[in-house]
């Protein structure tokens, strides 16, 4: 039997967009396998967030990302699982191609109606409609 952590988890996500688009992963393993979220994923030890935030996107997505913005801290709290999570936020260069990799089963481009509806339903990991529309706020501001 597993021993139950006693301190959370540090992760960083990334929202980037595009034309009204956010670039979504269905998460490929738990928690929360077959939803969507933001890439992202641990930060290893000695490492930078932002550095993390840009390894996890090139690892989930295949993309090299331009600059990125600290956003906010997100806590994801669920049953045995706990984590503080440094969301970034950047853009999404039109002539990017996307490729699904590591964690991520597939990649999504989608509104933010389109991830409300999909948070609805519960097909979001928990908090992503607030986290996406933080993100794009921070941006469209600065």
């Amino acid at each position: 039997m597993l021993d139950r952590p006693t301190r959370p988890l540090l992760g960083v996500s990334v929202c980037l967009s595009r034309a009204g688009r956010i670039l979504l992963v269905e998460r490929r393993r738990d928690p929360y396998a077959g939803r969507l979220s933001l890439p992202g994923g641990g930060v290893d030890f000695g490492e930078r967030l932002e550095v993390a935030a840009r390894r996890e996107m090139a690892e989930e997505t295949g993309l090299t990302t331009g600059p990125l913005r600290f956003v906010t801290l997100h806590e994801a709290i669920g049953g045995q699982f706990h984590a503080v999570i440094a969301v970034f936020a950047g853009a999404l260069p039109f002539e990017s191609v996307p490729q699904a990799g590591d964690d991520a089963a597939r990649l999504h481009l989608l509104t933010l109606d389109e991830i409300e509806d999909a948070e609805r339903v519960q097909r979001t990991t928990p908090g992503l409609g607030e986290i996406v529309e933080k993100a794009v706020n921070a941006t469209l501001i600065h």
